[in-house]
């Protein structure tokens, strides 16, 4: 698995990214998760690369029993560390290829823009599927693949719409697409001007970000919804 060191630089960034109060406030993160969120709902769930716990922690409010894995150790540290207060959460250490968990036990499992940094991803969606119960549902976000810039150079593959419903449809029969992040937003907010207006939008409620729709034309963010483990 390739090495991930954001959380050997940066701590428990997520939390300090998702919360309004932060000077590194991030609409596009928050958005993000919202696309999860407002969908998971479950008695045990699952979180796949977890980080450092903070998509964990939002679980928590609406399932029963939430278990995060993440392979780095710096983020099962900075997770544990966020989590101490949160009693139906907490994360392990292990691996997206050979998850320490047997068949069937999740009704919902979550993988956050992790499917790109990932060498062998048709190995972590089996386990994923492996894992889930017949009437779960499993939410894995990414970005959308874009002819006129890489994401983010740690990412192995950058996916387009139709290459990440093929690669959950190796684990499951039922594979919703729904898209976020409308572009002309993304773009506007790589500038100076627009990075600035729209961090103090969404600390004032307004995130454009959120926007979703069934067509991924004019779209950056793909949520993929699995069901029907195979």
């Amino acid at each position: 698995m390739t090495k991930f060191d954001k959380y050997d630089d940066n701590g428990a960034y997520h939390w300090r990214e998702c919360d309004r109060r932060s000077p590194v406030y991030n609409p596009p993160l928050v958005a993000r998760y919202g696309l999860i969120l407002d969908r998971a709902r479950g008695a045990c769930a699952l979180d796949v690369g977890a980080g450092d716990g903070y998509l964990t922690a939002r679980l928590a409010e609406n399932c029963e029993n939430v278990i995060g894995l993440e392979y780095e150790t710096a983020g099962v540290a900075a997770a544990n560390k966020m989590l101490a207060i949160i009693p139906n959460a907490r994360v392990q250490q292990g691996s997206a290829y050979a998850m320490p968990f047997k068949d069937d036990s999740y009704d919902v499992i979550t993988m956050a823009d992790v499917i790109e940094h990932l060498d062998a991803p048709e190995q972590a969606v089996l386990e994923m599927a492996r894992v889930a119960a017949p009437e779960s549902e499993t939410y894995v976000t990414t970005p959308q693949w874009r002819p006129d810039r890489v994401w983010d150079k740690r990412h192995v593959k950058e996916y387009t719409p139709s290459e990440l419903k093929q690669l959950m449809e190796v684990g499951f029969n039922s594979v919703e697409m729904v898209y976020a992040w409308p572009r002309r937003w993304s773009d506007f907010y790589r500038t100076k001007i627009g990075w600035r207006a729209l961090r103090l939008a969404g600390k004032m409620g307004f995130n454009p970000f959120t926007s979703e729709s069934s067509l991924p034309n004019g779209y950056c963010q793909m949520l993929a919804i699995a069901r029907s483990p195979r």
